[in-house]
């Protein structure tokens, strides 16, 4: 039987920078000034599709409201590598769906991941981040981990897990690594307790270039308080945001999110304004009606 590798969430890092005040994420910046911002994102139609064939000149690319001249390079991204780490709330609040998390989460590796190029690491949370299998390409051992995954846990630090899961999970290179890098989130979308706050997690995410897909379990009708945390993570770092009410939602969702990973656009460009703090970047599909951009919501520049 696998033993969990016990990491206690309230022993938390120190912040890496100073705080950026207003509703800005705050708390983060990169550990270089960044000469280039790098994006990756993906555009859709009003109906959901994912469209591929675009050109560097159907997209404008604003920084800070800025409209940018100059984007140095622009390419289309295919079948991308998958760094994925993979993240399951264990909680009481979510204690009656722990089996179908783990359904989830086996459904994900049978249909999405690929050893032969991909890495994953399973984890939960509740009031502390337990790993069970850390980063590999082995699919054996991952579901072998998987089937050790229960409930666990009263209180739910769901920024704290996320937070720390940003910083500790995936590889801290960037130059000679092109795989995508994956948080999958499957949680109510609740906190109890954190240190940190949703600003925090989703500058974490930001700021190593990590894409949050969140997939919550609730039935199809009501109002969930914890949509909007998940939303809010997702959206602010070029995911998305499912719901699966049952089984029969997830070929649905995993084929969509296995093309939406692995086939992206990627625009670089130089920062005309390289001011210390957390800079908005927008993209926009120009010329063509009726797209829309995904991708992460800004870059950070560290302090001088």
């Amino acid at each position: 039987m696998l033993s969990g590798e016990l990491l206690h969430a309230m022993a938390l890092p120190e912040p890496l920078s100073m705080s950026i005040s207003g509703a800005i994420p705050s708390g983060f910046t990169i550990r270089h000034t960044a000469p280039e911002v790098h994006l990756q994102f993906t555009v859709f139609d009003e109906h959901g599709r994912l469209h591929t064939d675009l050109s560097g000149s159907d997209f404008r690319v604003f920084d800070s409201r800025s409209a940018v001249v100059n984007i140095r390079k622009f390419t289309r991204l295919d079948n991308l590598p998958l760094e994925t780490a993979i993240l399951v709330d264990v909680s009481d609040s979510v204690q009656k769906s722990v089996v179908r998390e783990r359904q989830v989460v086996d459904s994900f590796l049978r249909e999405v991941f690929r050893p032969q190029s991909d890495r994953a690491s399973i984890s939960t949370f509740s009031n502390a981040i337990q790993v069970w299998q850390g980063p590999t390409s082995d699919l054996g051992a991952l579901q072998m981990a998987l089937q050790q995954v229960q409930a666990h846990g009263h209180v739910t630090y769901l920024y704290d897990s996320v937070y720390r899961t940003c910083l500790e999970r995936f590889s801290q290179g960037r130059d000679h690594d092109n795989a995508q890098r994956i948080l999958i989130l499957i949680s109510d979308g609740i906190d109890t307790g954190s240190l940190r706050s949703l600003s925090e997690a989703v500058g974490a995410a930001q700021r190593r270039e990590i894409q949050i897909f969140a997939i919550s379990l609730h039935p199809a009708r009501g109002v969930y308080e914890g949509d909007q945390t998940l939303m809010r993570l997702a959206d602010s770092t070029g995911g998305q945001f499912f719901n699966a009410p049952s089984d029969r939602e997830l070929p649905a969702i995993f084929a969509g999110m296995n093309q939406q990973m692995r086939m992206q656009y990627s625009i670089s460009f130089q920062p005309a304004n390289q001011a210390s703090g957390f800079h908005i970047v927008r993209i926009e599909a120009a010329g063509v009606e009726r797209l829309h951009v995904r991708a992460r919501l800004g870059y950070f520049v560290d302090a001088q």
